[in-house]
């Protein structure tokens, strides 16, 4: 009985070690570049909608979110909108 025991725990154990070994690179899986790179892209072109209750977003939507990103993305610089301060 002790030996099936054995035997079946080493080849568990084998197995597992081949499961761990396996390269998980070749998956479908994508890598953060790529996710990153397809977001700034989603953005570029306008489908992501900056207000989450806009889902999908309408022809205006996109055309305003591609006018946003180029303001805010012209010439490689982010500029970041200023709250108005009142004159004293």
């Amino acid at each position: 009985m002790k030996r099936q025991a054995i035997a079946v725990t080493l080849v568990m154990a084998a197995a597992a070690g081949t499961v761990a070994a396996q390269d998980v690179s070749t998956g479908p899986w994508k890598t953060r570049e790529q996710v990153r790179a397809e977001i700034e892209q989603a953005r570029r072109d306008g489908l992501l909608p900056y207000r989450r209750h806009d889902y999908p977003p309408s022809k205006a939507t996109i055309a305003r979110n591609k006018e946003l990103y180029a303001i805010t993305h012209s010439n490689g610089v982010t500029t970041q909108a200023t709250p108005a301060v009142p004159a004293e």
